[in-house]
């Protein structure tokens, strides 16, 4: 059974719900990128540090670090390397910054909407369309929150928001390694160098 077309005042309302709910996961979304980008920034600037002390140190002592100390430490640069060119790809900033932008533009949009739906006027079908082309504008031009936003912003604990999660927080997972190679030589300090 064809169900009868829908008013103005209730295409707005749909509208609005869902620029509401677009602008809310962005803010998630911009949260999200904004962490990743803080938590791998920390993790690549104690691995450069730690690496750079532990050099040092091994010209100090060359068995500081074992037996292979030269080439786990050489190892670890080249992973410091490619784990900082792989996130330098990622543009975290460039992309919170754009996401920063989206989510105060969707939140306009969603204003505008509320405003007509609430005007004392009556909206017409080209009102919601124009407002509609400016939301549909919006969404196509720039990076899409993803389902864990969405569960974030619904405070949903599903598969994609814990994997989401992980990702964040693998960085400072990544910090053991950092905090092994200052032990290390924090320890033959102590020692008197020996």
């Amino acid at each position: 059974m064809a169900q009868p077309p829908q008013t103005v005042a209730e295409l707005l309302e749909q509208l609005e719900d869902r620029s509401f709910q677009t602008y809310k996961c962005r803010i998630k979304a911009f949260e999200r990128i904004q962490s990743r980008g803080r938590a791998w920034n920390t993790a690549l600037i104690a691995l450069a540090t730690a690496t750079t002390v532990a050099a040092v140190g091994l010209l100090a002592d060359q068995e500081m670090y074992g037996d292979s100390g030269e080439t786990f430490l050489a190892a670890c640069s080249i992973l410091s390397l490619a784990v900082s060119l792989v996130v330098a790809s990622l543009d975290y900033p460039g992309r919170a910054v754009r996401m920063e932008s989206s989510y105060k533009e969707m939140q306009d949009v969603s204003s505008r909407i509320q405003a007509a739906r609430h005007s004392t006027g009556n909206p017409t079908i080209k009102d919601y369309n124009q407002l509609y082309g400016t939301y549909s504008e919006l969404v196509r031009h720039s990076e899409n929150h993803t389902d864990a936003d969405l569960h974030a912003r619904e405070n949903k604990w599903t598969w994609p928001r814990r994997g989401s999660t992980a990702l964040t927080w693998l960085p400072y997972v990544t910090l053991v390694l950092p905090g092994w190679l200052f032990w290390q030589f924090g320890s033959w300090v102590l020692s008197g160098g020996s």
